[in-house]
């Protein structure tokens, strides 16, 4: 694994990264701070990265940044304490030139946004041409259908009241989300991760349920299962599709880093998903897991604990089927990883 660190200050955020993420090739980035900043970077020849965009994107702390599948241009979607989602659209090839459209449908602060992969994106609107956001606030999940314009050098974004999942009626607030990964296997599934309320710490798992041919019923959302967690929830990330059939689920808390293992043949039958063993050696059984992010093939879960401890989590056969850590990098002032 190769690491990079950037020594020319005038690249540095002016306060705490919350959120790093590549786009689809790995030749750009995306970072967003409590600075309200995002900086778009670019991979140059020599394999060193530089900043060819800084946006003062919001008003306040900028919590999430997300990139849109490439089919559909150069989009990012950020969301912020100050209540709202934007969606930044790259204009003519132009690394310096980007438009934005803000959604301000929450009243409260913008916890996560997070697209749709493209295979979803196309079942759910129907349309090549559109694709999906998701974006949760405390007690709101609103799916935005985003029409991309580039004639009108305009996009168009909607949500209608079948696309939002309201958790106001609920106990806890949302705090973070996860698109499972396209497969000809598998169904649609979106987890959301609610924080505190009488039962504690939960992950809730919704499908997407398609018009019925015999009672013309409109698509909707349904609830499948709620996973209780031991613990205060930090994060969440579906593997990426490797062509398995199963979807994993990666849960890291203040106590422990769960997997999860949801089978296609149970998403109908409210079966609660089924654990996958974990081993985690006794000096990290204490530390909070802050955040986590897999490899692009779906075989290594990275990371970050509070102590700034990152750490790989690879699947073993031997000798127990089990995920099995070995330490990447230590004693470092980590807030954020990602991984390409």
């Amino acid at each position: 694994m190769k690491w990079f660190i950037v020594t020319d200050r005038k690249y540095h955020h002016e306060d705490t990264i919350h959120d790093i993420q590549f786009n689809w090739y790995g030749d750009m980035m995306a970072t967003c701070s409590s600075d309200h900043k995002v900086k778009i970077w670019e991979k140059l020849d020599n394999g060193t990265w530089t900043v060819v965009k800084e946006i003062m994107a919001h008003y306040s702390p900028v919590w999430r940044v997300t990139w849109a599948h490439p089919d559909y241009g150069t989009i990012i979607a950020t969301c912020s304490m100050d209540h709202r989602a934007t969606i930044w659209r790259m204009m003519n090839d132009d690394k310096t030139n980007w438009v934005k459209k803000e959604l301000t449908d929450s009243s409260t602060p913008v916890t996560d946004v997070k697209f749709a992969p493209r295979t979803w994106s196309e079942m759910m609107t129907g349309s090549p041409d559109q694709l999906r956001l998701a974006a949760c606030s405390e007690d709101k999940v609103r799916l935005y259908t985003v029409q991309v314009n580039s004639e009108l050098n305009d996009t168009y974004c909607d949500c209608t009241s079948e696309n939002i999942i309201d958790y106001s009626e609920e106990p806890g607030k949302i705090s973070c989300l996860s698109w499972n990964s396209s497969s000809r296997f598998a169904n649609l599934v979106l987890a959301v991760g609610v924080l505190g309320g009488k039962g504690g710490s939960r992950v809730d798992l919704y499908n997407f349920s398609e018009n019925s041919l015999s009672d013309r019923s409109p698509k909707k959302w349904s609830k499948i299962v709620s996973i209780p967690l031991k613990s205060k929830l930090h994060h969440l990330a579906f593997r990426p599709n490797n062509g398995a059939r199963d979807n994993i689920l990666a849960v890291a808390t203040e106590a422990e880093l769960a997997v999860f293992k949801i089978c296609s043949e149970e998403m109908a039958e409210e079966v609660v998903p089924e654990r996958e063993p974990v081993l985690r050696p006794k000096e990290d059984q204490s530390q909070p897991i802050k955040h986590l992010s897999w490899d692009m093939f779906g075989r290594q879960i990275i990371t970050l604990f509070a102590s700034g401890v990152v750490k790989s989590y690879s699947w073993k056969f031997q000798p127990r089927r089990q995920w099995t850590a070995c330490e990447l990098v230590s004693n470092m002032d980590l807030t954020n990883i990602t991984y390409h």
